[in-house]
C-alpha cells in the first residue's frame, strides 16, 4: 500500500504545490502518471509528513471501520455515525481544521449579533437529511375505451411488472407502440417518425433488432457500442430510454426482447428468490434513499421506466390484433418500423410509498492554503465512509469498499498537518455518506459547497484501492476500459496497477 500512497502524494503535491508558471498548466495528464516507473526519494520538504505514513497505523484503522463492531456503516445508522466521529476524532488530534456545519450555538450568537460571532465554531460533520422508502405498493390498469365498449385489466407489482420508485405518484396517459424505440437516420431507420409521444407512456422492446445477427447494422461500428448492455448499463439510462423522454414521454414501458428463461420480468423475480445455501441469506432488500431537497435528479431517479412481463404488453397490444412475438417477427423481417398509437388504450399506474426521514453526514475537514494569491483554491480529497451495511445475520464490512479508500484520505491527511511546508492551496478531506445508495452525500456537498465550487480546481476521489490486480488481467479489461464504464471496472483496481494500464493503453493507442 506504501506504494498507492507515494502516487497519490505526488499527484496531490502536483495539485497544491505548482509550478511558479502559473499559466501553462500541462494539458496532458498521462505524462504525469508516465514518469512514476519506480519509486523515488521523498523531497526532505514534506518527508515528515510522508513518514507518518505506516503500515500498521494504516492497518488499525482499516481494522476497526470495517469490524463487525460497525456492522458495515449503513447509511444513516449508529454504526456509520460511530465511523465518522472516529475520523472526526482523528482529524481534531492532527489539527485538521472542521469545514463542517456551523454549530447551534455559532448560529444564536450570529443572530443576536455578539461579539463571538466572528469566530464561529464549526462541526467536522454535514448534515445530510434525507427521505427513506419504507414499502410500497401500487398496481397498473390497463384501459380500452372505444364507443361503447369499456375493458379494464389490473397488473400487479413483482408478479406483472417491475418499477423502481421512491415516490407516491399516479400516472394515467395513452399508449404508443415504438418498437424497439430507435431513431437512426444513418440507416434509415426511424421508429418515431410521424408519431408523436409527448405526454404519453411509450413501448418499447429492449436491445436491438436482429439483436443475434453479427450482420445486422445495429451489430456494428458505432451502433454496437450505442446499444451495447454493458455500456447502458453504466450510463444508467439507455440512449434508447433518453430519447423517448427528450420528445416528451412521461413514461416508458420495457418488454424484454427474448421471452426465453430470464429473459421475461416473472423469470427474474422468481429466480430472485432462490434460496442458494453456499451464499448468505439475506433478509432485505437495499435501502431506497433520496435527499430532502436536491436541484438534480439522478438519471435512475427519473427515467419512470417499468420493465413489464409479455402477458402485461400482450393485454395492451392486443386492442390493436397485435402482440409483441407478432410485433417483432414484423419489425426485424425487413427492418422496418412498426410503431403505431394504439386507439383507446390507456395505462394508470398507482404507486404508493411509505417514508420516514432520516439523517446521516458528511465529514469534512481542511487545511488553509498558504500561499496568499492560491489559497482561496480548493482541493478536495475524498472518499465514501458508507457501505452495504447488515442483512439479518450477515454483516457486509466493507474493508476494500470503502474502507481502504477512507483510510487512504485519513494517512494523507495526516501526512499534510504533519508537515511544516503547508500546501499552496487549501486542501478538503472529504468522507462521504450514502454513496451506496446512489452518491447522496457527494451530491448534497456539490449542492451544498462549503468553498465555492468555482474555487474547487480538482477532486482525487479514492475508492477501493487495496485490491490487488495484476497487470495480465488488467489487459484483459483493457477494451472495457476504453468503452467507457471505468467506473464499473476501474473502481476495483490498485492505483499503481491503473497506472501501468494507462501507459500500456496509452502505447497501443
Amino acid at each position: 500500500m506504501k506504494t498507492i500512497f507515494i502516487i497519490l502524494i505526488f499527484l496531490i503535491f502536483n495539485f497544491l504545490f505548482p509550478a511558479e508558471e502559473e499559466g501553462k498548466p500541462n494539458q496532458d495528464i498521462w505524462k504525469d502518471f508516465s514518469i512514476i516507473k519506480k519509486t523515488i526519494p521523498v523531497p526532505e520538504n514534506i518527508k515528515t509528513g510522508f513518514d507518518s505514513i505506516k503500515k500498521n497505523e494504516a492497518a488499525a484503522y482499516l481494522k476497526f471501520l470495517s469490524s463487525d463492531l460497525l456492522e458495515g456503516r449503513d447509511t444513516a445508522t449508529r454504526s456509520f455515525d460511530i465511523a465518522s466521529d472516529f475520523v472526526a476524532t482523528m482529524f481534531s488530534l492532527w489539527s485538521i481544521k472542521p469545514a463542517g456545519d456551523f454549530s447551534s450555538r455559532s448560529q444564536h450568537l450570529h443572530f443576536t449579533g455578539m461579539e463571538e460571532r466572528k469566530n464561529p465554531d464549526r462541526s467536522y460533520f454535514q448534515e445530510v437529511d434525507m427521505k427513506e422508502v419504507i414499502k410500497t405498493r401500487g398496481k397498473i390498469t390497463v384501459g380500452y375505451s372505444r364507443g361503447s365498449q369499456t375493458k379494464t385489466r389490473i397488473f400487479y407489482p413483482e408478479i406483472d411488472y417491475s418499477y423502481f420508485s421512491r415516490e407516491t405518484e399516479s400516472i394515467t396517459a395513452p399508449v404508443i407502440f415504438v418498437g424497439y424505440g430507435i431513431s437512426e437516420k444513418q440507416l434509415n431507420f426511424d421508429e418515431y417518425k410521424g408519431i408523436k409521444v409527448k405526454n404519453k407512456i411509450v413501448m418499447m422492446l429492449t436491445e436491438v433488432p436482429c439483436q443475434n445477427d453479427p450482420e445486422s447494422p445495429f451489430n456494428q461500428g458505432v451502433f454496437k457500442e450505442k446499444y451495447n448492455p454493458v455500456r447502458r448499463m453504466h450510463r444508467h439510462i439507455s440512449p434508447k430510454v433518453k430519447l423517448a423522454k427528450e420528445r416528451g414521454a412521461i413514461a416508458v414501458l420495457l418488454v424484454e426482447n427474448s421471452p426465453k428463461k430470464k429473459g421475461d420480468v416473472a423469470n427474474k423475480i422468481l429466480d430472485s428468490k432462490i434460496v442458494d445455501d453456499e451464499k448468505p441469506i439475506f433478509s432485505r432488500s437495499r435501502r431506497r434513499l433520496s435527499l430532502i431537497k436536491s436541484s438534480e435528479s439522478m438519471p435512475w431517479e427519473k427515467s419512470s421506466c417499468i420493465r413489464i412481463s409479455r402477458e402485461l404488453a400482450d393485454a395492451i397490444l392486443n386492442f390493436s390484433g397485435l402482440t409483441i412475438k407478432k410485433a417483432k417477427a414484423q419489425i426485424e423481417k425487413d427492418l422496418k418500423p412498426q410503431s403505431r398509437e394504439l386507439r383507446g388504450v390507456t395505462l394508470t399506474l398507482d404507486n404508493t410509498a411509505d417514508t420516514r426521514l432520516v439523517r446521516s453526514r458528511n465529514v469534512l475537514g481542511f487545511i488553509e492554503g498558504s500561499d496568499p494569491g492560491l489559497k482561496d483554491e480548493v482541493v478536495v480529497i475524498g472518499a465514501h465512509l458508507d457501505h452495504l451495511g447488515r442483512k439479518g445475520d450477515y454483516i457486509f464490512n466493507g474493508a476494500d469498499d470503502n474502507g481502504s479508500g477512507s483510510v487512504a484520505v485519513m494517512e494523507i491527511a495526516e501526512a499534510f498537518s504533519k508537515n511544516k511546508l503547508k500546501p499552496k492551496r487549501s486542501v478538503v478531506f472529504a468522507l462521504w455518506t450514502g454513496e451506496e445508495v446512489g452518491l447522496l452525500g457527494s451530491r448534497y456537498f456539490v449542492e451544498n459547497p462549503v468553498f465555492p465550487l468555482k474555487k474547487t480546481v480538482a477532486c482525487l476521489n479514492l475508492d477501493m484501492i487495496s485490491r490487488e490486480w495484476t497487470l495480465q488481467n488488467l489487459k484483459r479489461i483493457n477494451k472495457m476500459w476504453r468503452l467507457g464504464i471505468s467506473d464499473t471496472v476501474l473502481g476495483e483496481i490498485n492505483l499503481d496497477d491503473f497506472v501501468t494500464l494507462v501507459m500500456d493503453a496509452d502505447s497501443q493507442s
